[in-house]
């Protein structure tokens, strides 16, 4: 946050700097903020992919995933060899929007070949599994999950799958509490301890 503070004090005019502060500022959940300077950094440059996917991801973030799903598909219009992480954005928004089939494939996509690699997506994996009536498979990816977790965890070493479930909670950025029920009640289906 210091680094994107002073940079955008040198330079508020950058639409870079603007969108790094605006995610920075969502990841503190000061999501008035986030949404400020995400929308200074759009109108100032909206034809930046990477602006567009994470003003997307907090559209999200504060309820209106149907508005971030189209600055997606824009972003990914944009940006045709996108990297694979717009993706992560764009399979939370089609879970949060209750596009369940279409947000476990693109997550079956990023987590094929590599499913304890990223650990978030297996989790949101599980959640749109579940939410499909698939559980044996959203069982298997929780359990994935909490494996991959298990494995990077640096907090309390007597932490297990209900802090892991937990943190996911917490590092999806959801502002409202109706979006973090909709998750936790996918991962309890699924099999974790939300």
């Amino acid at each position: 946050m210091r680094f994107a503070e002073t940079a955008f004090s040198l330079d508020s005019s950058d639409p870079r700097v603007q969108c790094t502060l605006g995610y920075i500022s969502m990841t503190w959940r000061d999501f008035k903020r986030a949404e400020h300077h995400l929308n200074l950094a759009k109108a100032m440059n909206p034809n930046d992919a990477t602006i567009l996917i994470l003003w997307a991801s907090l559209q999200g973030a504060l309820g209106r995933p149907e508005l971030g799903l189209a600055g997606a598909e824009i972003a990914c219009r944009l940006n045709t060899l996108h990297p694979s992480w717009y993706n992560y954005y764009k399979a939370r928004l089609l879970f949060l929007g209750g596009r369940y089939s279409e947000a476990a494939l693109l997550l079956e996509q990023r987590t094929f070949d590599t499913p304890e690699t990223e650990p978030r997506d297996m989790a949101w994996r599980a959640a749109s599994y579940a939410q499909l009536d698939r559980l044996e498979d959203a069982k298997s990816c929780a359990e994935a999950f909490v494996r991959a977790v298990g494995k990077r965890w640096c907090g309390d070493p007597t932490a297990g799958p209900s802090e892991y479930t937990d943190w996911l909670i917490d590092v999806s950025y959801l502002e409202r509490a109706d979006d973090m029920l909709h998750l936790r009640d996918a991962l309890k289906l699924a099999g974790l301890p939300a």
